[in-house]
């Protein structure tokens, strides 16, 4: 499948926990990074990572330094959107190795006329596996909020369309939610085992 949408794989964490930048995590089929990329990209026209650490970015990755000083990943998502290519763009972060490609498609062909597609899991919204359009209405709400230092994923949504997509349609193509697996600290580092 083939989409004119970029995929936008956030990696501007400090890594506190992991004591570590999570995207050069190593997994049997080479780093966190690579194994994301050779799953997702191929429905993607481009494949942005954003952050602070250009080191070992893959083949036909293109690495986009954070625009502004705060660590937050809203920051990356509007660094990515400025970046981009493509009208609409995913949003993923690096620690999260097990998106199903299938969600992403869903989420996709949920995007017509919407700035924000956000999956609802839990009661809460997964800001960090969503859909956000490239649009000026889209790109100005976040402008506002950062320099309002307004840093919570979410704090722009009201001033945007947003479509929710329920845990009901979510569990449909993801039973598990492994999706929204996030690989934060060393406890975690066997589930790259399944990589």
């Amino acid at each position: 499948m083939s989409h004119t949408a970029s995929l936008i794989i956030l990696a501007g964490g400090a890594s506190r926990r992991m004591g570590h930048p999570k995207h050069l995590l190593t997994t049997p089929g080479g780093t966190l990074i690579e194994r994301i990329a050779e799953n997702l990209s191929p429905l993607f026209a481009e494949t942005l990572l954003v952050g602070r650490n250009e080191e070992q970015i893959p083949a036909g990755v293109r690495f986009v330094e954070d625009v502004r000083p705060e660590r937050s990943p809203l920051v990356g998502i509007y660094s990515g959107l400025c970046a981009a290519t493509g009208g609409t763009c995913v949003v993923i972060g690096c620690d999260m190795p097990f998106v199903m490609p299938a969600l992403l498609r869903e989420l996709l062909e949920c995007s017509n006329q919407s700035d924000v597609v956000v999956p609802v899991v839990n009661g809460f919204y997964e800001p960090l596996l969503a859909v956000y359009r490239r649009s000026r209405s889209c790109i100005e709400a976040i402008e506002r909020a950062l320099d309002a230092k307004r840093f919570k994923v979410t704090s722009f949504y009201s001033e945007v369309a947003v479509r929710e997509i329920p845990e009901s349609v979510v569990r449909r193509i993801d039973p598990d939610l492994l999706s929204f697996t996030n690989i934060n600290t060393p406890k975690q580092l066997p589930l790259l085992a399944q990589l």
